[in-house]
């Protein structure tokens, strides 16, 4: 376990120099980083925003099944105040 521990300080500490020392080596692709007026760089804003979309529907289709249920609690008739007890199945 102890050895797990260090094993994995010692990849942290690794990545963090290599990171540090290498900026280059660190730093994102071009891809990542692309011109801001490139196709692909488009394509990615239209995805997030897709995907947003489809989260806000999510969001709206939760908001009205709650909306449906509170509106049908209210229909409801009020609840009985007073119950009959039966002992022993007796009248």
């Amino acid at each position: 376990m102890q050895f797990l521990r260090r094993a994995r300080v010692l990849a942290v500490l690794l990545g963090t120099a290599a990171g540090l020392g290498l900026p280059r080596l660190a730093a994102a692709c071009a891809t990542c980083y692309g011109a801001a007026d490139s196709p692909m760089v488009d394509g990615m804003n239209k995805g997030i925003l897709t995907l947003l979309g489809f989260v806000a529907l999510i969001y709206l289709g939760v908001g009205k099944v709650i909306w449906d249920f509170r509106q049908r609690a209210k229909r409801l008739d009020p609840p009985v105040r007073h119950l009959r007890v039966l002992h022993g199945g007796k009248q």
